[in-house]
């Protein structure tokens, strides 16, 4: 498919805009009230946190799992963007990140010990 033929964002009209933005929205909410049944943070005395409801978590993951189907349907649906089989669930990449995370984004691109090189 050529790039011409590919949807881009630009091209929505302003319902199809307020949709998708709607649906990311929902998955995001999903997703942070996910996060907040556990969070990232250990004990005082560094043991984990027992989820005392596992009900809770099992019914927010599905919600996780219910709103990133819509989103991606929307996606495919309105940009032609499909979502490959190598992409992670969003319920997983909850677990993945943390706000403590965020210092990578503002790491230098230069190689260092243990980087790559980009040539």
């Amino acid at each position: 498919m050529s790039s011409a033929s590919v949807p881009i964002e630009t091209a929505l009209t302003d319902d199809q805009r307020r949709t998708l933005e709607s649906a990311h929205k929902a998955l995001r909410e999903a997703v942070l009230a996910y996060s907040q049944l556990h969070g990232p943070q250990p004990l005082a005395d560094g043991v984990d946190p027992v989820w005392d409801d596992g009900a809770a978590i099992a019914d927010a993951q599905r919600a996780i799992e219910v709103a990133e189907a819509i989103l991606w349907q929307l996606r495919d649906e309105l940009l032609g963007w499909r979502r490959g089989p190598q992409t992670p669930s969003a319920a997983l990449v909850a677990d993945w990140f943390s706000d403590e995370d965020a210092v990578y984004d503002d790491l230098a691109d230069e190689p260092g010990p243990g980087r790559l090189s980009r040539e």
